[in-house]
């Protein structure tokens, strides 16, 4: 045939391979990349938190469930130590897609890093203008799972550990929140929050429409 001066023979093959004539990335697969693992010593820098580092993680930690924070979101995005300096452990990462004020609606969706834990609050009525009733709050889980806490219903058997950096929890009924299910406030103004599994989570939030004059954490020293 006329092309058959084109063929290699298996034992050719095998000593092209062997012999260094074809590359390692021609014989072998590339490997998969390793996600970095990131720590308080990569968000602090002389006790002052890198936000920018943080959104490398928030990034990081949506690509690895097939999501991607596009530069409009990522320049967008609200992010939060609370004042912990903990954020390895404690904190938040939000898109907020819509508040509207007028017609009393707001979505968002959260991002949290493994084991991170949002701070125990509860939303309160804003009595000064412009005046609101208490937030009540349903969420969606995307990716991932989620410890819900709450202070309302029996206190659970288990309950995972809390960060010494935020201290004591009132919200003792904790319920896994798997990905796909959809739960909501158990009951206004009570105490609750939420903590990812060790590959993180990533959830979507419903409510109507809030300002942080609402918002009130159990942890005194928490800056909402």
């Amino acid at each position: 045939m006329a092309n058959s001066r084109f063929r290699i023979s298996f034992p050719l093959l095998f000593t092209l391979l062997l012999g260094g004539g074809m590359t390692a990335a021609m014989a072998e697969p590339a490997s998969p990349t390793a996600h970095r693992v990131y720590t308080n010593a990569d968000f602090y820098v002389d006790g002052v938190f890198q936000k920018e580092v943080a959104k490398d993680a928030i990034a990081q930690l949506a690509e690895s469930h097939g999501q991607r924070i596009t530069p409009e979101m990522r320049a967008q995005l609200w992010i939060s130590d609370f004042g912990l300096h903990d954020f390895e452990h404690v904190g938040l990462t939000e898109m907020i897609w819509v508040n509207q004020q007028q017609y009393g609606y707001y979505a968002m969706t959260m991002y949290l890093l493994p084991n991170q834990m949002l701070p125990e609050h509860r939303h309160m009525p804003i009595a000064s203008p412009p005046a609101r009733p208490a937030k009540h709050e349903s969420w969606r889980v995307l990716h991932g799972w989620v410890y819900d806490f709450s202070e309302i219903g029996p206190k659970s058997a288990e309950i995972p550990a809390i960060p010494k950096s935020f201290g004591p929890v009132r919200s003792q009924n904790v319920v896994v929140q798997h990905e796909g299910e959809v739960r909501q406030l158990k009951q206004l103004e009570s105490w609750h929050f939420m903590m990812a599994s060790p590959q993180g989570a990533i959830v979507d939030e419903y409510g109507n429409w809030q300002d942080h004059r609402g918002w009130f954490s159990s942890n005194p020293k928490v800056a909402p």
